[in-house]
């Protein structure tokens, strides 16, 4: 059996991008509803924090089981803020 270690969140300022397999999706509510997304890489396990940006573009292959490849390409001014971009790839066979 080979075991992973947890190493909490993903810190996208330090990394710019992740790959691994959902294992659990956490709905967090809140202000923003945002949700947090347990991947396994090849070397750990680890937390990544949704946005409305992030979520939105999950919505549609984030499930459990999948193999994602996220990318933070910066922050944007938006309208009334600035905001957190990202870049999603899902992992085909």
């Amino acid at each position: 059996m080979k075991f992973k270690k947890y190493v909490g969140s993903w810190d996208m300022d330090k990394q710019k991008e992740i790959t691994g397999k959902i294992l659990h999706i956490e709905e967090k509510g809140g202000k923003y509803e945002t949700k947090v997304y347990t991947l396994e890489t090849e070397t750990e396990i680890v937390d990544v924090f949704g946005s409305a940006v992030l979520d939105g573009i999950l919505s549609s292959f984030g499930q459990i089981g999948n193999t994602v490849r996220i990318t933070f390409l910066g922050k944007k001014q938006g309208k009334d803020a600035e905001y957190k971009t990202f870049e999603v790839a899902l992992g085909v066979e």
